[in-house]
């Protein structure tokens, strides 16, 4: 045996995500009216949330943060839901569903910090 097996080059973000993005839900600020359910076909529920099976985690961002909500969720969406998705973010008035990566949030900023080389 010679040498080191060769390394596999680094996963993109969109790799490690096998096609799909992440989503970030404010729970606080949503007005529950059933236009991004609609505009879904119930990818979101009529309170904006989405499937429990895709959320990846609740977290808290800094109480005394005057640019998002303290308390947000972190959802996973698949690849086939992307465009339905996008089209739920457009006609949300509140812009309590965003991508994560369009998002404020201490979590977005971390993430990029990790991805970014």
């Amino acid at each position: 045996m010679r040498g080191s097996p060769p390394l596999s080059p680094p996963l993109s973000g969109r790799e490690r995500l096998q096609g799909g993005r992440l989503l970030v839900f404010f729970p606080d600020d949503t007005l529950s009216d059933g236009v991004s359910d609609q505009v879904t076909r119930g990818f979101f529920d009529e309170h904006n949330v989405p499937p429990w099976d895709t959320w990846v985690g609740m977290f808290r961002e800094d109480p005394e943060s005057d640019t998002q909500s303290a308390d947000y969720l972190i959802a996973w969406v698949p690849p086939v839901f992307l465009d339905s998705v996008a089209q739920g973010i457009f006609v949300n008035p509140e812009q309590c569903i965003q991508w994560l990566e369009d998002s404020t949030t201490m979590m977005a900023q971390r993430l990029k910090d990790l991805t970014t080389p």
